[in-house]
């Protein structure tokens, strides 16, 4: 994963990935930070939630999740 803050000097951006994301569909999300959070510390841990949370469910929504979890 990269994760990077930038601040745009004009409306082109230009995004380097590493070598081994070629090939690989890549999300790219863009958001003002100070339009998306506002309040609270926790309230900004949230949009990282929210963000990852497409992600996270490849790897936690499976049979073998399930599995490992079903005795607790």
């Amino acid at each position: 994963m990269v994760r990077t803050l930038i601040k745009p000097e004009n409306t082109n951006i230009l995004l380097e990935i590493p070598a081994s994301f070629i090939g690989k569909q890549v999300e790219v999300i863009a958001f003002t930070i100070e339009d998306s959070v506002e309040g609270s510390v926790e309230e900004k841990h949230t949009v990282t939630h929210y963000a990852s949370q497409k992600s996270l469910a490849k790897d936690w929504l499976t049979d073998e999740e399930d599995e490992a979890w079903q005795n607790l």
